[in-house]
């Protein structure tokens, strides 16, 4: 286990980002990557480091060449330094502006190449299942609004995935669902659903009409549209709302948690009226006198 200390990092970094990727992750992803390219010969770019464990792993699958530094990545792009690879796999830190980040690069990639000088480069990309519906993430990816580009799908495990801190710290499951964001030259899409198949069966791929989803099975899906995203039920259907409505949703929350805990119990209950607002004095105004009159101007 290794100490994190933000001095031994060439850029900034948050405690809360370094939680490292379990390996049935990048199993999941194992036939897709194959299509790309055979394992001894696949270069593989993980830009985002924590504590080096991503690289020993992918090592352990088979993946001989894989770059996976303690570098700045984004200062990397900028002096045009990155190293030359197959497929970006990586999990960004989720705090600040890292996935959007991640995801324009990521497209640029994929989609933004010089004929006969850069290959286009595939990317699977470890995201909380909310990015599937921000808009940041939607205008990134679609040509046009609505469209659901043939280059683009994403994998649903059955199961969440769990995460490890390196020092041990943190919740035992996520408060989101991850799924993998997955880019591929349409020309390559086909024979990865093909290769998906013949790892997990012929309903993995897609949602099949009239086929129930198996929640007691451990394989994962794959999926083209949002439309298949929302019918397996694996991004939130709901918009969020912001931060003030959140913190109000929680105080109302807790307010009726308390109501429940205080019946049958006098003492309790008046005591929850009052930080409720239930029997509070009103406060004096400054303005007017214990009469209600006026005392000066407001303004």
């Amino acid at each position: 286990m290794c100490a994190f200390q933000r001095s031994n990092f060439p850029y900034n970094v948050d405690y809360n980002d370094h939680f490292e990727t379990p390996i049935i992750a990048y199993e999941h992803i194992l036939p897709l990557m194959d299509v790309i390219q055979p394992r001894g010969n696949h270069i593989l770019y993980d830009p985002y480091f924590c504590n080096g464990r991503t690289k020993r792993i992918l090592n352990s699958l088979g993946f001989d060449n894989v770059i996976h530094e303690k570098r700045d990545f984004y200062r990397d792009v900028e002096e045009n330094r990155v190293p030359l690879y197959h497929t970006l796999v990586t999990n960004p830190p989720y705090s600040s502006n890292h996935k959007e980040r991640c995801i324009r690069y990521a497209i640029e990639k994929l989609r933004d190449t010089v004929k006969g000088k850069d290959e286009p480069k595939c990317f699977f990309i470890l995201m909380p299942n909310y990015v599937a519906v921000r808009n940041h993430f939607r205008s990134a990816v679609c040509c046009k609004e609505g469209d659901d580009p043939m280059d683009i799908f994403y994998v649903v495990p059955q199961i969440p995935y769990e995460y490890d801190h390196p020092e041990g710290t943190g919740k035992d499951l996520p408060p989101f669902s991850s799924i993998w964001y997955c880019g591929m030259p349409s020309s390559k899409v086909d024979a990865a659903k093909n290769a998906f198949r013949k790892a997990y069966g012929e309903n993995s791929v897609g949602i099949i009409e009239g086929v129930r989803r198996d929640v007691n099975s451990d394989f994962p899906r794959l999926l083209s549209t949002l439309q298949e995203l929302r019918v397996l039920g694996a991004v939130p259907t709901e918009k969020r709302k912001n931060l003030k409505q959140r913190l109000k949703a929680k105080r109302k929350h807790q307010q009726q948690q308390q109501l429940q805990i205080s019946k049958g119990n006098p003492q309790i209950a008046s005591a929850t009226k009052e930080s409720t607002g239930h029997n509070r004095k009103k406060k004096n105004s400054k303005y007017r006198d214990e009469t209600g009159q006026r005392k000066k101007k407001r303004f």
